[in-house]
């Protein structure tokens, strides 16, 4: 009896182990299925070169890129300034910039003593009236301005017409210039004093026109004789004949 129970216990714990074995072997049988049916992957290989090549990061140059600069800007452009400068012989041309000027001035003559010579220098003055060309009316503001700078001198600037002289009138008419002066202007003694007046009318009445001859009347009488002085005063008057006249000039250095 117990060695049927002995024999019971082999045959079952055989069985055991076949089912063991069976269960293991499916297992495995199974685990190789899915493996041999899954995907494969794209891996790298990682097999090595049999001569692997070390290169040095310090020994090798990085591409050097040329720095771009910004083009600098281009200096502006200036025109070049042309001065027209007149030689002998020519005649100065008259610009409107050189026109507008000359209407918003005029000019005087005045005198110069250094206590040896007097001489007659060009003062230009601003004219304080609407701009104008008309040579009548230019003519006419150039000896208001000349008169009213009588007894006021300016540095070593003065001028011996008499204060209280009126210009009567002025005219420019196709024989010359007319002026007409009340009796101050003939007032005073001094050789220096009467001639330098004359100088400073003639050259006045002249500035924009140098060649042009100058009547001078005296309250609408022809002035003939200086004064007392005695000089005889030829007339029409240039600055010409002044010069050559009496010895009052121009100072050779001031800008006619």
């Amino acid at each position: 009896m117990e060695e049927q129970k002995s024999i019971s216990k082999n045959v079952v714990a055989t069985i055991s182990a076949l089912a063991v074995t069976a269960t293991i072997a499916g297992g495995g049988l199974a685990w190789f299925t899915i493996q041999a049916n899954r995907p494969q992957a794209n891996t790298p290989s990682t097999t090595s070169s049999p001569n692997p090549v070390t290169v040095d990061s310090a020994q090798v140059n990085s591409p050097t890129v040329a720095p771009i600069e910004a083009a600098p800007n281009p200096p502006a452009v200036v025109p070049p300034v042309v001065l027209e400068v007149p030689t002998a012989g020519t005649t100065t041309k008259i610009t409107p910039e050189i026109a507008q000027k000359q209407e918003n001035t005029v000019k005087i003559w005045r005198l110069d003593d250094d206590g040896k010579k007097t001489v007659l220098v060009p003062q230009v003055r601003p004219d304080p009236q609407a701009s104008t060309t008309d040579p009548e009316v230019r003519v006419n503001r150039a000896i208001s301005s000349l008169i009213a700078s009588a007894g006021k001198p300016d540095g070593k600037l003065t001028s011996t017409i008499p204060v209280g002289t009126k210009l009567l009138s002025a005219k420019v008419l196709s024989d010359g210039i007319h002026i007409d002066l009340s009796k101050e202007f003939t007032q005073g003694y001094g050789a220096t004093s009467m001639i330098g007046r004359l100088g400073q009318v003639v050259y006045t009445a002249t500035a924009d026109n140098p060649d042009a001859p100058v009547w001078i009347t005296v309250e609408g009488k022809k002035l003939e004789v200086l004064g007392d002085v005695g000089a005889e005063v030829r007339q029409p008057i240039t600055r010409q004949t002044y010069n050559q006249d009496f010895p009052i000039n121009p100072d050779p250095t001031a800008t006619p």
